[in-house]
């Protein structure tokens, strides 16, 4: 098979760190191509280096045979390389169709009707009918990312990049998607896969690339190689480490947080439910289920409709985070981009940024506090950063999610909503993560995580309940998990 792209040499450094250390390896045209790796294994640098958002600091990338430079994603494009990238790039106040044609070339009318109605037909294939006018902040997370797909398909790419595609789809939405890339590799485009979903790696991928701290490990086809050696090749453990569930200390006596009738408009209905002290109490449902809907409204980023929220037996009114807060909950948001993150602070400013009143001393805030703290945390959750000072916005996705729990943790909460925690990280920082999990709950914190990875739920929880359509579908202790069960609810399906 024709190569299409070779990376020779490619080494790119950071200030303290060798992000990408001499890379060599080929993509052949018309394939699927996988490149997994730990967060900070390099794969989003080398693909920002294919996409023309830095530059290497030597070697070259060989395009169809012919040594390129790549100075500008303008370039990239120009050359016939688009990147959907996981963190969404649409322009929120724009509509659809705006985005779509935003940058893109002057088009004769005759060529821009047709490819409207190319990207009428691609968003149709993909589960997506909404008018082309509408704003892109009106949009779901999931019907964004599925956009900005149909975007770079409608405008015939040579080579599609997908991060994490699916990371914010329904199992439905994902099929479909595999749908399209399968008929883009039939037609010729090459495809460089990246995603931490080990199952959809073996689904879709023809070869796969390992890369580790910045070091090219091997490339495999993928009927050559079994799952649990590729794991053992991005993080040095066997797939059977990944989950440990240990049972709590002791038994969940004192509710923490009781929810009673909660009712929001159309998104969720007439929810119930008790989660106890020290107690992981799983979420599980589709898109579209409600679940995020309901964290956030119990965290009081909007106020429900109907009923009840009581903390430690107090009855308080959602509609106010800082009420929530005060009651002692704390919420880890699931787009911490958008919802979670300072992007443009550094390590110490994230973490102190709720803590930051009681750090006041004569209406002034302490420097020597915020450098403190925020060196505790480093320190117990293991934040992989060059102190305290680095932009937050340059650590890899597992180090930003453990930002965004250190600084929940700083200010002591007793119940933690956890949506999405382990979203676009990668199986080491997974594993970190649920060992974060772990040591909270045995120093007595509430957990209610939220997940659409079943496997995540089935590994962590003590109890899982089950939401479709906005509605309580199902409930199982851990000695009855049963994953065909627990999916078919979710699925809206009934089982004798």
């Amino acid at each position: 098979m024709d190569e299409i792209i070779r990376f020779e040499n490619i080494t790119k450094l950071f200030p303290g760190v060798v992000a990408l250390d001499n890379i060599s390896f080929s993509i052949n045209k018309g394939e699927i191509h996988a490149v997994v790796g730990q967060n900070g294994a390099g794969k989003s640098t080398l693909m920002n280096i294919l996409a023309g958002e830095i530059q290497p600091d030597d070697g070259n990338i060989i395009f169809k045979n012919n040594i390129v430079t790549i100075p500008t994603p303008h370039a990239a494009k120009q050359l016939g390389i688009s990147v959907v990238y996981q963190e969404l790039m649409l322009c929120p106040n724009l509509s659809i169709l705006e985005n779509v044609f935003l940058g893109q070339r002057q088009l004769e009318k005759k060529d821009k009707d047709r490819k409207i109605e190319e990207l009428r037909s691609i968003l149709n294939s993909l589960g997506v009918d909404i008018p082309l006018s509408v704003k892109a902040r009106e949009l779901s997370i999931a019907k964004q990312q599925l956009v900005e797909i149909a975007k770079a398909v409608a405008f015939e790419s040579a080579v599609l990049v997908l991060d994490e595609p699916t990371s914010s789809l329904t199992a439905a939405e994902a099929k479909k998607l595999f749908e399209i890339v399968r008929k883009l590799k039939q037609e010729g485009t090459t495809i460089i896969f990246i995603s931490h979903r080990l199952e959809e790696i073996f689904e879709i991928a023809d070869r796969i690339t390992v890369l580790k701290d910045g070091k090219y490990i091997g490339t495999f086809n993928k009927n050559d190689i079994e799952p649990d050696y590729l794991i053992s090749l991005m993080v040095g453990r066997e797939l059977s480490e990944i989950f440990f569930y240990e049972p709590p200390l002791k038994k969940f006596n004192n509710v923490s947080l009781k929810i009673s009738h909660l009712s929001r408009g159309k998104l969720f209905q007439d929810i119930s439910f008790e989660l106890r002290e020290g107690e992981i109490l799983g979420v599980y449902g589709l898109q579209g289920s409600g679940r995020t809907e309901l964290v956030e409204t119990i965290f009081g980023l909007t106020r429900p409709d109907s009923g009840e929220i009581e903390v430690f037996g107090r009855k308080f009114m959602s509609g106010s985070t800082r009420k929530a807060i005060g009651a002692g909950l704390a919420m880890i948001p699931e787009d911490r981009r958008r919802s979670g993150l300072f992007a443009n602070m550094d390590v110490k400013d994230n973490i102190n940024v709720v803590k930051a009143p009681q750090l006041t001393r004569f209406g002034f805030l302490s420097i020597l506090d915020f450098v403190k703290i925020a060196q505790e945390f480093i320190r117990k959750l293991n934040i992989k950063t060059s102190g305290v000072f680095q932009l937050v916005k340059n650590l890899s996705g597992g180090n930003q999610q453990k930002v965004i729990v250190a600084r929940w943790l700083a200010i002591k909460p007793m119940i933690i909503l956890m949506d999405e925690l382990t979203r676009g990280i990668d199986v080491g920082a997974k594993v970190e993560m649920y060992k974060i999990i772990q040591n909270l709950r045995k120093e007595g914190i509430s957990i209610l995580l939220v997940s659409s990875e079943l496997t995540e739920i089935l590994g962590l929880c003590d109890r899982v309940i089950i939401m479709y359509k906005g509605k309580v579908v199902g409930e199982a202790e851990r000695r009855d998990f049963s994953k065909e069960k627990i999916l078919a609810q979710a699925m809206g399906i009934t089982q004798n």
